[in-house]
């Protein structure tokens, strides 16, 4: 892929700035995580992320377009003092990806694009699931990902 249009490459921006969120969120939850299980997920989920900026970033520099940054922090809204709370951040933190990567699936026609925004989508959306029922949030699905 070396072209996007405007709208394609506007969505995979706010995609990539979700991402470079939800790696700082997790860095943060990592601190409150006192279950093995817990941290295990934590880093696998981590990998996951890494993998999805590393192709976020080398799309849009393929397509000569600018990147979005990382920031040096990120507002969380609210206090996280426990694995509880963290937990719950970290489901604000897909939601989020979830949001970003559907915009990209409505805004490209790009195979190659479109299948790393599945992913993006379908992951996030497992994950989110996955740590609401970790603390007994209900209801523990989202039925339709992504939709802000």
């Amino acid at each position: 892929m070396t072209e996007l249009s405007a709208d394609a490459g506007n969505a995979l921006r706010s995609a990539l700035s979700a991402e470079h969120a939800a790696l700082w969120v997790y860095g943060l939850a990592s601190a409150f995580a006192g279950e093995a299980r817990v941290r295990d997920a934590i880093d696998d989920a981590v990998a996951q992320h890494q993998r999805l900026r590393d192709t976020a970033e080398r799309a849009l520099r393929d397509a000569a377009q600018p990147s979005a940054v990382a920031q040096p922090a990120y507002d969380v809204g609210e206090p996280v003092g426990d694995q509880k709370s963290a937990i719950g951040l970290l489901v604000k933190a897909e939601n989020d990806c979830e949001i970003g990567w559907r915009s990209v699936l409505e805004n490209t026609e790009d195979a190659a694009l479109r299948g790393t925004a599945l992913d993006g989508l379908t992951t996030s959306a497992t994950r989110a699931t996955r740590w609401r029922l970790t603390i007994g949030q209900q209801p523990a699905t989202n039925p339709f990902p992504g939709q802000p």
